[in-house]
C-alpha cells in the first residue's frame, strides 16, 4: 500500500517544455534548445 498517490500534474512534468524548432524536450527557463541550438523563449507567469 503507498501512502502517497502520485499526481498526474507532477512538477517534473511542468519543469519541461517542446521546443519549437526541433519538439526535443527542454527546460522551461532554457534560452537555447541543447538539441538544435534553437533560441527559445522565456515565458513568464503573470
Amino acid at each position: 500500500m503507498r501512502l502517497f498517490k502520485r499526481r498526474e500534474d507532477d512538477l517534473l512534468e511542468r519543469s519541461f517544455r517542446s521546443c519549437p524548432g526541433c519538439d526535443a524536450d527542454v527546460h522551461v527557463f532554457a534560452d537555447v534548445c541543447r538539441h538544435c541550438g534553437g533560441a527559445l523563449e522565456i515565458a513568464l507567469a503573470g
